[in-house]
């Protein structure tokens, strides 16, 4: 077991260092046998989720999203490069950019299906596959099918095999064939999400047994021809959160500049600047009325002028509701105050130099 320890994590730096170049990625054509083993829905919604989502086509293959326009692809991916190239692919509904483990929050219990290939390795003394299993099983469904490809020594663990009965009724258990298993030691899982059971150590040992050795799991089928495994609708609907924890700004706005709504944007939020002798006319003097209209709809205000003139400055109109009394004698030679209300416009002006006039 050391043996393979360390030979995992020299994997696992070789994996973040390709990562920052191109990235390994689930053999297509395992992802195509695995395919063969699942049953979606044809006119149904499935929500799907992968936490590494890479190029998104190993969970495109195994949901066999080319053929079935119903079936909605949630991913997350740790590079940059790579995560804004899956948020436009026609195939994948959306993609947050960031790490799965800290950075994204996504609604419990909202996805049907989940395929997952995690970072192999440890961090911080934790298995990397550890900690994407569990934060990966409340993001399930009950009766939700999680596929979850992994090294065969770290699913034979006790700990492993435990929390993965404890959580999951096992469908089926395959190896990857010779090549691709001899470079990762690849097996898949595939389970149905149930209510957590106890697992007590007899059950556990005959798991064990049943497991001890690579060859005593099956080769995954190529062109399989057996009951299929069901997987049940989900609505995309039903996903309320799907984001980074922090908001980027910074990647927010590079987002808005590729958008067909940027013209848009730019024309409701930024204030053209406009130069009084641009008029094709001169100007006439607005009366009351004009200029109540045009203080009240915001006409008239902004920058006025030019900087090259010197008389650039900002205005803006303005209508207050005033009061004002007097005291009147009335017909019967008494006094009463009288009480007059009206609207009253004005602008104020904030000239270049700083100083603010109100007329």
């Amino acid at each position: 077991m050391e043996q393979h320890v360390k030979k995992q994590n020299s994997f696992f730096q070789t994996r973040m260092n390709q990562a920052k170049l191109g990235a390994y990625y689930t053999d297509p054509a395992h992802c195509q046998w695995i395919a063969g083993l699942l049953d979606f829905p044809e006119n149904e919604e499935v929500c799907g989720l992968e936490p590494a989502i890479g190029d998104g086509n190993a969970i495109i293959t195994v949901m066999g999203r080319r053929n079935n326009e119903n079936i909605h692809i949630f991913g997350v991916e740790l590079n940059e490069a790579t995560a804004d190239m899956v948020i436009n692919h026609p195939l994948i509904d959306e993609c947050i950019y960031g790490n799965f483990l800290t950075d994204a929050v996504i609604t419990k219990g909202a996805f049907s299906f989940c395929f997952a290939n995690p970072p192999y390795g440890e961090e911080d003394g934790e298995r990397l596959e550890w900690r994407f299993f569990n934060k990966i099983v409340p993001c399930l469904r009950e009766q939700g099918i999680f596929v979850f490809v992994i090294p065969y020594y770290v699913m034979a663990e006790s700990m492993f095999l435990k929390a993965w009965h404890t959580n999951f009724i096992t469908e089926c258990c395959y190896r990857f064939h010779e090549q691709e298993y001899k470079k990762w030691k690849q097996v898949v899982l595939i389970g149905r999400k149930a209510e957590k059971r106890p697992i007590d150590g007899e059950q556990l040992a005959k798991i064990k047994k049943d497991i001890d050795s690579p060859e005593k799991i099956p080769l995954l089928p190529k062109g399989y021809d057996g009951k299929k495994i069901r997987v049940l609708p989900s609505k995309k609907k039903d996903i309320a959160e799907f984001k980074n924890k922090e908001f980027n700004a910074e990647r927010a706005k590079r987002s808005l500049g590729k958008s067909a709504l940027n013209d848009l944007v730019k024309e409701k939020i930024t204030q053209q600047k406009f130069i009084a002798d641009n008029l094709s006319r001169p100007p006439i003097m607005p009366n009351a009325g004009q200029m109540y209209l045009m203080a009240i709809s915001g006409a008239g205000q902004g920058l006025v002028g030019s900087e090259a003139s010197s008389d650039l400055h900002l205005q803006r109109g303005m209508v207050t509701n005033v009061e004002e009394s007097e005291m009147r004698m009335d017909e019967n030679g008494r006094m009463v105050e009288a009480v007059q209300r009206f609207s009253k416009v004005g602008f104020q002006i904030i000239e270049n130099s700083g100083m603010i006039r109100r007329l």
